[in-house]
């Protein structure tokens, strides 16, 4: 049984090895996007704060004003004092604009680097198409799921040895050997958590619709239309953001998407406090004439079948769940699937070494 669970560990390796290390080590950046991003380019993130500053009204007229002819739908607010706003452009073009003074910080295109790990984590960066795409994640889920079983194979082959520590006065070969054991040990927790909530995430919509129907609830629609009213004038952008967090008190607006045409409605993104993740997971569809709530959906009192799938899951798999010291605890679990990797090669590559010559004596006695 052990010589079959070995077999396996090592030609699951041997076969998803380097998927599952570009998982971990762009699972591991990505833990820390916002900060990488808001680190590298401080002239588009960061504003001087003076005065008071503009409303979300006098904001989407500077964006206006500054591209116009575009239609400028959505704007990210700034959540502190010395946070710019953002929206996009045809281009497309991200724009960063001063929520001050209105002047643009400056643009850039949102397929950078840090976008482009975001997709190779899940979908290899074969995003080209929808079914590229698809197939992209789906050997990405694949991989995952194999992981899982290098992670409980391994501890079954290391559970006899128990060996936690490295003798880093021996060869390297025994170097090597400790350290597999001693990484994936010391990882192996936090490496199945972020395996199984990886797969979740990936069937996230289809599990989380097969556990409204278990419940006999109803997963919340987004962009419910506005009822047109003949004579009746729109609401402004500012009065929609007052409804909204007249509508879940305690929240903050983190992005406002205006009406495209008569029958849409506002759309404004609300987070608590407590919400880690840059998205937060509430919203609120406010009707474009009336001012009234359409739909919501608030993080603290959904329905369990998406708290558990679309808030609590996400937060475990990107770290966000206990903010820093998580994100910090994942994302190493993740980086050292790299030695896992380099010792795992090594030692079956330093054993393929010692077999063949074997082979060859076998034959020439032959």
């Amino acid at each position: 049984m052990r010589k079959l669970i070995f077999n396996l560990h090592l030609y699951g390796a041997l076969i998803a090895g380097l998927f599952v290390v570009i998982i971990g080590v762009t699972g591991s950046i990505m833990a820390f996007e916002d900060d990488i991003d808001r680190l590298a380019n401080p002239a588009l993130f960061r504003v001087q704060p003076q005065g008071a500053p503009l409303s979300v009204t006098d904001l989407f007229k500077a964006a206006q004003r500054a591209y116009p002819g575009q239609k400028i739908n959505y704007i990210r607010l700034p959540q502190d004092a010395t946070d710019s706003a953002s929206f996009t452009v045809k281009g497309p073009r991200q724009v960063f604009i001063n929520p001050y003074t209105g002047a643009i910080a400056g643009d850039r295109s949102p397929f950078n680097m840090l976008f482009r790990i975001h997709q190779l984590h899940l979908r290899l960066l074969m995003s080209y198409t929808a079914s590229a795409g698809k197939i992209g994640a789906d050997i990405v889920a694949i991989s995952t799921a194999v992981l899982i079983f290098l992670v409980v194979s391994g501890v079954y082959l290391w559970w006899p040895v128990k060996r936690a520590t490295v003798k880093w006065s021996a060869n390297f070969r025994r170097i090597s050997f400790d350290l597999h054991n001693t990484t994936g040990i010391y990882s192996a927790v936090f490496l199945v958590v972020l395996g199984i909530t990886g797969i979740v995430v990936h069937f996230d919509d289809d599990l989380e619709e097969h556990l409204h129907k278990q419940a006999g609830t109803q997963k919340i629609l987004k962009n419910i239309p506005s009822v047109p009213q003949s004579g009746v004038a729109p609401i402004s952008p500012d009065q929609s953001v007052q409804f909204a967090l007249a509508a879940m008190p305690g929240t903050k607006a983190l992005a406002v998407s205006v009406p495209g045409n008569p029958k849409a409605s506002y759309l404004i993104a609300v987070h608590y406090p407590e919400d880690l993740t840059p998205g937060g997971r509430s919203w609120v569809n406010i009707d474009q004439f009336s001012g009234k709530v359409l739909g919501f959906q608030d993080s603290r009192t959904v329905a369990m079948s998406t708290r558990a799938v679309k808030v609590f899951n996400r937060a475990l798999h990107t770290g966000d769940i206990y903010g820093y010291p998580t994100k910090i605890l994942m994302s190493l679990s993740s980086l050292l699937l790299v030695i896992q990797a380099i010792t795992g090669y090594y030692m079956w590559w330093k054993k393929l070494r010692v077999r063949q010559p074997r082979e060859e004596t076998v034959e020439t006695a032959a």
